[in-house]
């Protein structure tokens, strides 16, 4: 029992391994354009009839071979990218394999085997996705490209096989590429019409490898780029020094925010995902848990020049410095007392400054009321005035009077 355990479970990583999976694609191609090449090499020289004879002469029923060996090339280009775990390979694969199943299956009983392979490495590559997780950008383009090329190559060819079937008639090179890529590109200005079976049926074909190949690699070439945009962005978050990190979301950080980045200071800010958009598009944001290690770490605290923790909560505002304490014990670290009654255990955090909005308006009020100057010099001692007595420790025997 422990045998046969032993081999479901080697075959079951065999069959669901990336560079077994492209081996198997890539014959799933060969099989598609050995039978036509071979046919066709006994052919007519197309040098000497011309390569537009060439392709009139065989017969419209040889049309039908034109998707097939399309797909063939294109199976061939992916199962080489799917040994390197290409996630768009995949898709294409996966999306390739299902055109061909239903062309097999509508041409009748002389593809059915072919069918059934396909049939099973589709299942195989749907149950393996997860191994599918390379996003490079490069080989993402290199594949769209590559589809997109061969598609184009597709469209030139059968137009200008059908160029009689079309209205006005195709019998140059350009003016099938150009009816090509408007069909691919679904736009369809209505100059060129399709006025035979025939025609259309090709055109149709057209439409749908548009829709499923040409419009996914433009979607999924725009994504990947997203994609390393955002991570050239997050590492240069990483590589931020000497910089000032607000941690949280109050109108206290916001101001804070505004000021620093008004005296050309380096910010990054911690907040939840939800509230990203209370801070400018083109700031420096990390979203996540703010009290995480994980996510502190990612706004690069241990090379900060300070950590404000700014929230609206007390017990919000303790987590985020403990777990700043813990990645950064020579960091300077800011924080404020949103409740009186907590002031004894902020003090107990050793913040470089902890300070009350409260008291601190409470005290500029009543100076002003007393004709006393209010300057920034006076503001400055007052907040270390207040800091230094946040941080002393409470005096044996004393009472907490806040």
């Amino acid at each position: 029992m422990h045998f046969l355990h032993t081999v479901i479970h080697r075959f079951t990583i065999l069959f669901s391994a990336p560079r077994f999976l492209s081996l198997l694609t890539m014959i799933n191609g060969l099989w598609l354009i050995a039978p036509i090449v071979q046919a066709y090499s006994r052919h007519i020289d197309w040098r000497t009839h011309g390569f537009t004879e060439w392709l009139q002469s065989l017969g419209f029923i040889q049309l039908l071979d034109l998707p097939r060996f399309s797909l063939g090339i294109i199976l061939i280009g992916l199962g080489i990218s799917l040994s390197f775990r290409s996630r768009i390979a995949w898709l294409f694969s996966v999306l390739i394999l299902s055109l061909l199943i239903l062309i097999d299956i509508s041409m009748g009983v002389k593809y059915l085997w072919h069918a059934l392979y396909s049939i099973t490495l589709l299942v195989l590559l749907l149950h393996a996705w997860r191994g599918f997780t390379n996003h490079s950008t490069t080989n993402t383009s290199a594949i769209a490209l590559f589809s997109i090329v061969v598609l184009a190559a597709y469209s030139v060819l059968g137009t200008l096989y059908l160029g009689d079937h079309y209205k006005p008639k195709i019998d140059d090179p350009f003016t099938a590429l150009y009816f090509s890529m408007i069909s691919m590109a679904t736009v369809g200005y209505g100059d060129i019409v399709p006025v035979t079976v025939e025609a259309r049926m090709f055109t149709i074909s057209i439409v749908v490898f548009g829709i499923t190949i040409f419009t996914t690699s433009v979607v999924y070439v725009a994504g990947a780029l997203v994609r390393d945009t955002q991570e050239i962005v997050q590492k240069r978050l990483l590589r931020m020094k000497n910089h000032y990190v607000i941690v949280g979301t109050s109108l206290l950080a916001q101001y804070v925010y505004q000021g620093l980045k008004r005296r050309k200071m380096n910010v990054m800010v911690v907040c939840p995902e939800d509230q990203r958009n209370l801070y400018p598009a083109d700031a420096a944001v990390v979203t996540g848990e703010m009290s995480s290690i994980t996510t502190l770490e990612q706004a690069s605290v241990k090379d900060a020049q300070c950590v404000m923790a700014l929230e609206d909560n007390d017990a919000e505002n303790t987590y985020i410095l403990l777990a700043v304490n813990e990645i950064a014990g020579n960091v300077k670290t800011v924080t404020i007392i949103n409740e009186e009654s907590n002031r004894k255990k902020i003090g107990l955090l050793r913040a470089d400054f902890s300070f009350s909005l409260t008291e601190l308006g409470g005290e500029i009020l009543m100076r002003v009321l007393n004709g006393e100057n209010i300057d920034s010099t006076m503001i400055g001692e007052l907040l270390i005035g207040h800091t230094q007595d946040n941080t002393q420790p409470p005096a044996k025997g004393a009472a907490d009077v806040s």
